[in-house]
């Protein structure tokens, strides 16, 4: 009877241990590759093939080749990557999806957003912070501070270079970083191949 409780008592135990060491309920699914996609694990200095519901946290770097595509899930809010585009989870919690563009195409389609939740996209120039649920395409160009955000629906907010502003839906912002940002809202262009791929995923 006395090594029954004591089983119970330690079962118990563990049991908590492991309930206060458990990962974050949340974590991103490659959910499709096409073409040339490589994975790279946070702390691991080698780059791998890319495969089909990969698991993705914090600090895993994700590279889409030329010709090649890929998309990444969480929860309800797909990531989806264009040819030549360089995507890495900064931080992957219950409460924040903090994401860096280094180059290429990015679009976001976001159903749900609770009140509390942070998702944000950085690019070598400016951190745009998603307001409400819609879709976004963020535009980083390779080696210079040019980024372009595409707000087809839904509400976000550009930070860098000591300002703030906000982009509204049907609206385009065109940001030249550095130290100091200069910007220009223009409405939203026309869809183009990639918009167009991306409403067939819809």
């Amino acid at each position: 009877m006395r090594l029954t409780k004591l089983i119970v008592l330690l079962i118990a135990g563990s049991s908590s241990l492991l309930a206060q060491i458990d990962p974050p309920g949340r974590v991103g699914r490659l959910n499709f590759v096409s073409g040339p996609v490589s994975f790279q694990p946070a702390g691991v200095s080698d780059w791998v093939d890319a495969s089909v519901n990969r698991p993705l946290t914090t600090g895993d770097q994700v590279w889409v080749g030329d010709g090649g595509r890929a998309e990444v899930r969480v929860g309800s809010t797909a990531f989806r990557l264009d040819s030549n585009t360089a995507f890495q989870f900064l931080n992957l919690d219950d409460g924040t999806m903090q994401v860096q563009l280094s180059e290429g195409n990015l679009t976001v389609n976001v159903r749900t957003l609770d009140q509390d939740q942070i998702l944000e996209i950085d690019t070598p120039s400016m951190a745009f912070n998603v307001l409400s649920p819609g879709q976004y395409r963020i535009t980083a160009v390779a080696d210079s501070q040019n980024t372009t955000v595409t707000v087809r629906s839904g509400e976000g907010e550009v930070t860098g270079g000591g300002s703030t502003f906000p982009v509204h839906a049907r609206e385009q912002a065109i940001v030249a970083g550095g130290d100091q940002i200069n910007y220009n809202i223009v409405g939203a262009p026309g869809l183009d191949g990639w918009d167009q791929w991306n409403s067939s995923r819809d």
